[in-house]
């Protein structure tokens, strides 16, 4: 939604008033003392900042943070009166409208993350969007369970039936033990047993109810999969150069492998080339193809030098094999140059030739 449209749910709610979102609550909080003002914006973040603590601010205004709480609370109660709270109206409208098309239930941030989407380009902070959630009597707040996550529902929204498609969801990745796209597992589950059980016929809902668990994540790469697997949360540098590689689908150099790690949004300090090699170097999910440049294990690479492919080679074909087709099929197992292949049958001490252009073992 853009801001021309909020603009007109703005003038249709609340006349005469065409503001931003952070303007909406800066209207809202306009009448209250200075004090009570400043503890709120400071409290909420509403200017942008970090949230404060009772503590910090209770020092700022010299009082104690037992005050700082009763003032904070009041102020809230008397935000909620009367005709003040219509202030937010628009905002209201908008964030129910979000949350009812997921399926009247979303998850704390991706329901705050959805509304500042809509209202795009215009700039909006989270924690406007938050206080906005917390002061409305429009919405009901789920509080974050072993389970599942801080959630906001309007309506009759409750956790009864996204428990039930989560744990429809652990079924069918469990079935394929394996991570699963986005596309893939919601349209599994809209097939589901409980899709018709609890009336559901949106991917939006789905992928909505799936945001609240614990036990399941999506990563970078828009899979879904158990937040255990090295392949959704991935622990380590080497996981981060698994991932990438794979999704690459083709051998590549250890810089450029970096530079897909710090890239991509996995998180965490940013990866260094020299580190990557010499993490990789060691796994044996990696396998050294070329100058630098790594395969996976997985893609039929095996370990070893050129010398050491060509040993395979022609032990798994049981006799002697012309020059050019050992170097053919070294060449689908290393990056390198034909004349390195050449240069390895060299060594006498492994390979001897036989006729005029083929070799064996020695």
């Amino acid at each position: 939604m853009t801001s021309n449209n909020l603009k007109n749910i703005t003038s249709n709610n609340v006349t005469g008033l065409q503001v931003l979102p952070t303007d909406f609550v800066l209207q809202l909080i306009s009448s209250l003392k200075p004090r009570t003002k400043d503890i709120l914006v400071k409290r909420f973040g509403l200017d942008g900042s970090r949230h404060q603590t009772l503590e910090e601010i209770g020092r700022n205004h010299e009082i104690t943070r037992e005050r700082v709480r009763q003032i904070e609370s009041a102020a809230l109660k008397d935000l909620q009166k009367g005709n003040k709270i219509k202030a937010i109206k628009p905002c209201e409208v908008l964030l129910e409208s979000i949350i009812d098309k997921h399926g009247q239930v979303m998850e704390h941030n991706h329901a705050i993350d959805s509304f500042i989407e809509a209202v795009s380009p215009v700039e909006t902070h989270a924690n406007v969007v938050d206080f906005i959630l917390n002061l409305s009597n429009k919405f009901e707040h789920l509080a974050d369970s072993e389970h599942t996550y801080k959630a906001w529902a309007v309506k009759n929204g409750s956790l009864d039936i996204p428990k039930q498609v989560i744990e429809a969801a652990h079924e069918v990745l469990k079935k394929h033990n394996k991570p699963l796209k986005e596309f893939g597992i919601v349209e599994q589950l809209l097939q589901h047993e409980v899709a018709e059980k609890c009336d559901i016929s949106e991917s939006k809902h789905i992928q909505s109810y799936l945001n609240l668990s614990k036990k399941m994540r999506k990563n970078p790469f828009a899979e879904w999969g158990f937040v255990t697997w090295n392949e959704i949360v991935p622990k380590g540098v080497k996981d981060k150069a698994y991932l990438v590689l794979k999704k690459s689908n083709k051998p590549l150099h250890f810089k450029e492998i970096t530079s897909k790690i710090n890239n991509t949004n996995f998180g965490g300090r940013q990866a260094i080339p020299q580190t990557v090699h010499n993490e990789l170097i060691k796994d044996k999910r990696f396998v050294l193809v070329g100058r630098g440049i790594y395969g996976l294990t997985e893609w039929g690479y095996s370990s070893g030098t050129v010398a050491d492919v060509v040993v395979s080679v022609l032990k798994a074909a049981g006799q002697p094999l012309p020059k050019e087709d050992i170097i053919a099929k070294v060449l689908k197992q290393r990056i390198v140059k034909r004349n390195t292949v050449a240069l390895a049958l060299q060594n006498t001490d492994r390979f001897k030739k036989v006729g005029q252009k083929s070799y064996t073992l020695a």
